[in-house]
């Protein structure tokens, strides 16, 4: 009976290990499980942070026009729109037949064509200058500050657009016709176009032709009031996904970490590897997709490279996004090794245990001072809005104390100077070693060295009467 008795406590102690290891593997494959959701939700809620910023924030819209126009390609492009409008409204020929002498008057078509070549070349370097790059800027502000109040159903429409959202760029029409003389034509154009005998010259050939004219020229539509309610739909979905899927992926990378138990080191360190995964996939996808998508969508080859160059500002923002997920997740995983077992990180803490364990101040006042200068760099969105700034300085703050505990617990005897006396210490053996083995190389015994002669003479490098000198000097010394 005792010996069944001593055997029974044997079993019930044999039971936990067989039943540890399984419940260690229910929580890395539930771990993982959530690693990979996360990552699913959290790169289109990447998607959706974009083009929230991107087409519903008036200030990041009015900064993507400025930097279009400020583009060559685009120049280029925008540049033949309003030369297309100028003598769209405006018959060049017959004004210069109008205004050249009978005599002269065949060569009005051949003078408006050498106008319209100097209009081409001319428009692009209108274009790049400050006065009308301020225009444009203004027409995208109030176009899209109309754009949103509508979106968000916030304010009317304004009456003379009929419903639809407009880009006004007359400003920049006026400059180029005025660069070719024709400002005064424009206008009176203008004018007419919009008078109510225009309105019902434009309905009749409507009519008769079948076709729908437009009301007035350098105004660009951005959205009719036929597709407002698709549009408001969309809107909301984008601002809903973009909180919600970010919020579902973040809270998903968090159970994982606080779910990993004993290895939540290692956890860490794969979320931050995730971080960088999500950054780099959408990075390619930017750049890969993005020249597929122009090519698809822009068939003219002569717009091409302007729409190449809209893809890749406008996108701006979505590379801001994903560059931050990759330096997010390359600082986790930065910490994480800090905190890990391996030999560098260990003697990292012990180097840094006596300054974050007997002077916190310096500690913390060191990690401030490099947070500053992050802040002044602003390479990221976060680090330029004030919620991000707050949360990045509080999860700044928790890292250094924590690591600032760790170091404290692991190494409580160690001193300033340890690890300088250690380097040198290394140092100073790795020198001595060297020199032994070098002394080693350069001391060789009588066998040795008659081994050697020996295979100078098999080489030929001696000859028999040399070898036996050697051989001479070697054994006898003389």
């Amino acid at each position: 009976m005792p010996a069944e008795a001593e055997r029974e406590p044997a079993a019930d102690a044999a039971e936990p290990p067989t039943i540890a290891p399984t419940s260690r593997r229910d929580h890395r494959t539930l771990v993982t499980v959530l690693l990979v959701v996360a990552v699913l939700t959290g790169l289109p809620a990447m998607l959706a942070v974009w083009v929230e910023r991107q087409a519903l924030d008036t200030g990041n819209w009015t900064e993507t026009s400025a930097e279009l126009l400020a583009d060559a390609d685009v120049q280029a492009a925008l540049g033949a729109f309003l030369v297309d409008e100028v003598f769209r409204s405006v018959d060049v020929a017959g004004e210069l037949e109008r205004a050249l002498p009978a005599q002269l008057a065949g060569l009005a078509s051949p003078a408006a064509a050498g106008l319209r070549q100097v209009a081409d070349r001319e428009a692009p370097q209108l274009l790049a200058r400050p006065r009308v790059q301020q225009a444009w800027r203004r027409a995208n502000e109030l176009a899209h500050r109309q754009l949103v109040r509508v979106i968000r159903g916030g304010g009317p429409v304004v009456a003379t657009g009929g419903g639809d959202v407009t880009l006004d760029v007359r400003a920049l029409v006026d400059e180029v016709a005025g660069t070719l003389g024709v400002e005064d034509q424009v206008v009176a154009a203008r004018r007419q176009l919009q008078s109510p005998a225009g309105s019902a010259a434009r309905g009749a050939a409507e009519q008769r032709l079948g076709v729908t004219l437009p009301a007035s020229f350098g105004r660009i539509t951005i959205m009719r009031s036929d597709e407002l309610e698709a549009v408001q739909a969309v809107a909301k979905a984008i601002h809903g996904l973009a909180i919600v899927l970010t919020a579902v992926s973040l809270a998903l990378f968090a159970a994982a970490v606080a779910l990993a138990g004993g290895w939540r080191r290692v956890a860490l360190r794969t979320v931050g590897w995730c971080f960088v995964g999500m950054g780099v996939v959408v990075l390619l996808a930017r750049r890969v997709g993005g020249d597929r998508l122009v090519d698809a969508l822009v068939p003219a080859e002569s717009v091409r490279a302007a729409a190449h160059a809209a893809w890749t500002i406008g996108t701006g923002l979505l590379y801001d996004v994903a560059a931050a997920m990759l330096v997010y997740g390359l600082l986790l995983v930065a910490a994480a090794w800090l905190a890990g077992s391996t030999r560098p990180a260990v003697e990292t803490r012990r180097a840094l245990a006596p300054t974050l364990r007997d002077r916190p101040a310096a500690a913390f006042g060191v990690v401030a001072i490099a947070f500053l200068l992050v802040l002044l760099w602003g390479p990221t969105p976060v680090t330029r809005a004030p919620l991000g700034i707050a949360a990045l300085a509080v999860l700044l703050a928790l890292g250094v104390e924590t690591l600032r505990r760790l170091a404290g617990r692991e190494f409580p005897d160690a001193r300033r100077g340890d690890t300088v006396r250690r380097v040198r210490a290394w140092l100073d053996e790795r020198r001595r070693v060297g020199r032994r083995e070098a002394g080693s190389e350069g001391t060789r015994t009588p066998i040795e060295e008659l081994e050697r002669l020996a295979a100078l003479r098999d080489r030929g490098a001696l000859d028999d009467e040399e070898f036996r000198a050697q051989k001479q000097l070697l054994l006898h010394g003389s």
